[in-house]
């Protein structure tokens, strides 16, 4: 395996990585950027570099992907 895919495989494992702070199922209000407002789940990790990226199932059933600059957990 990939140095990437063993990462990718970490985080769905639950592993907390250097520089990546949201973990799968997390639940994020968007707080930046395009999809300003939009509530939901993290799903996935799109990319590592140069910044974490992820993917977010919102509470409307779309995926979206941000930035984890916008993001973070909501209020519960």
């Amino acid at each position: 395996m990939n140095e990437l895919s063993d990462l990718h495989n970490q985080w769905l494992d639950g592993a907390r990585l250097p520089n990546v702070h949201f973990l799968m199922n997390d639940y994020v209000d968007v707080i930046a950027g395009q999809h300003l407002g939009e509530l939901g789940s993290v799903v996935s990790i799109y990319q590592f570099e140069p910044t974490p990226c992820y993917v977010v199932e919102t509470e409307t059933g779309k995926d979206i992907v941000v930035a984890e600059s916008e993001i973070q957990i909501a209020n519960s």
